[in-house]
């Protein structure tokens, strides 16, 4: 079965956003760090992965360390990504972004989504989906309201592809929806088997904190 690993990424913030104005996101300055540090770890526990990067921020037009790094490491740069929405909602910009890639996405059976500004402690989750692929996620809050963490899950590419032409973006903005709540509600809606895994053990840095999860 073939896979690939999908980095969807906002490697540099619009400083107009509204998000940035009410200060709920890290500098870019720091940005870029965790960016480049999650993407080198990837790349370091998955060496024969094919590894794709889609970038809407327009970063990786420019030379910089990030770039470098990718080309010396052939993983594979998706130009021109769309970022109209991303800066309202996250995930519509995540939406956004797939159907960009929609083409990317019919050549793979699998997809292993991963938002790199996460950093993988170890290779614990990739390698349980590699050795059983299916639909794989972890789950925040799994008592009281679960919902699907988004940041690295393992999705059939054909089931992602329906998903994303379901979604109205312009709902999805306007009604605030959480993409961590709409899949699994997609999931379970549509009766779709998906498999839960304990943890991902990764680090989640936030603008206040860093998080083991």
């Amino acid at each position: 079965m073939s896979y690939c690993i999908l980095l969807l990424s906002t490697i540099f913030i619009d400083i107009n956003s509204p998000l940035y104005k009410k200060n709920q996101l890290t500098s870019n300055k720091e940005r870029i760090i965790q960016y480049l540090n999650g993407i080198k770890k990837v790349k370091e526990l998955n060496p024969e992965s094919d590894i794709y990067i889609s970038d809407n921020s327009n970063y990786l037009n420019e030379k910089s360390d990030i770039l470098q790094y990718l080309i010396e490491n052939n993983i594979h740069i998706i130009k021109d990504a769309p970022n109209n929405y991303g800066k309202i909602n996250k995930g519509a910009g995540l939406i956004e972004n797939w159907k960009h890639n929609i083409s990317l996405l019919k050549k793979y059976e699998y997809i292993i989504h991963f938002e790199p500004r996460l950093l993988l402690i170890d290779n614990y989750f990739i390698n349980n989906f590699l050795e059983n692929k299916r639909n794989l996620f972890t789950l925040n809050h799994p008592i009281l309201m679960p919902h699907f963490n988004t940041g690295l899950f393992t999705i059939k590419s054909d089931i992602l592809i329906n998903y994303i032409n379901t979604i109205k973006i312009n709902v999805f903005c306007n009604n605030s929806i959480s993409i961590e709540n709409d899949l699994i509600n997609y999931f379970k809606n549509n009766n779709i088997s998906y498999h839960i895994l304990d943890k991902l053990n990764v680090y989640w840095f936030d603008k206040y904190e860093t998080n083991k999860i």
